[in-house]
């Protein structure tokens, strides 16, 4: 009997994911693409994707991440509040509050994993790592200033906000 039970968790909660993938677009797009490259180093490949061929804060779109190296937990936060620092609109008292949706969301991550940054213009996101569960923070100005790192004027790797953003600068 546990077996059985034990297989129609499975089955129902792999179908829900299932589910759960196919809403998040309608007709996905890749609006550009790029890789994170530091010191010749390939950190990871990024693609924005989104309903729309153009990016909106007004849309829902998600940025995906294919890892090419092994990086651990707090040095992907390190790295994010390092970010975060660099976006005027940030305050070191937004760093210290948002420090625990760093702690919460963020996963290690070795070679191959895949992630999602997925954002809902209702002024939430969810990150997801391949095998583990999906964690949404409900915080417009952390959700906002966590995707600018990437898609912001003030990222440190404007090359790469380009190449996502689809512009061919």
């Amino acid at each position: 009997m546990k077996k059985i039970l034990l297989i129609l968790v499975f089955i129902f909660t792999s179908s829900l994911a299932s589910d759960l993938q196919k809403e998040e677009f309608v007709s996905p797009t890749i609006i550009g693409e790029g890789t994170l490259k530091v010191f010749f180093l390939e950190i990871y490949d990024l693609s924005l994707i989104a309903d729309s061929p153009t990016f909106s804060w007004q849309n829902k779109f998600k940025l995906d991440f294919i890892y090419t190296r092994d990086l651990k937990k707090e040095s992907v936060i390190e790295s994010s509040i390092k970010e975060l620092r660099r976006q005027s609109s940030v305050s070191e008292s937004n760093i210290e509050s948002w420090q625990g949706y760093l702690e919460q969301s963020i996963k290690p991550v070795q070679e191959g994993t895949h992630a999602t940054v997925l954002w809902n213009p209702e002024g939430h996101i969810t990150f997801h790592y391949e095998n583990s569960d999906p964690t949404t923070i409900e915080d417009k100005d952390f959700a906002r200033a966590f995707l600018n790192i990437w898609l912001g004027e003030e990222t440190s790797q404007p090359k790469l906000r380009n190449q996502i953003l689809g512009n061919l600068k």
